[in-house]
């Protein structure tokens, strides 16, 4: 096992895993984020009201889609989903 000049050998595997903190959002300014998502480029959503929903029982914050009129959209529930997913890697809600 080479070393290097300086420094100390030690196991890498007693070090603890330590991970980022994620940056924070408000629940507003998520809804606001998945409203401009899923509205690019797809119409059936733009009835769609997004709500979101605080984290249970160890799960992560979640979203649900509401709208007036017709049901809205399968696309735009899985549209939601893929969103959700995305923004829950990058953002907790405060």
């Amino acid at each position: 096992m080479r070393h290097l000049a300086g420094a100390s050998s030690f196991d890498a595997m007693e070090l603890p895993l330590v991970m980022p903190e994620k940056a924070t959002k408000t629940a507003a300014e998520l809804k606001l984020m998945i409203e401009d998502k899923l509205r690019a480029g797809h119409p059936e959503c733009k009835r769609a009201e997004v709500v979101i929903n605080p984290p249970v029982a160890g799960c992560p914050w979640s979203a649900a889609i509401f709208g007036e009129g017709p049901t809205i959209d399968h696309e735009c529930r899985r549209r939601l989903e893929g969103i959700v997913e995305q923004l829950r890697e990058q953002f907790d809600l405060t």
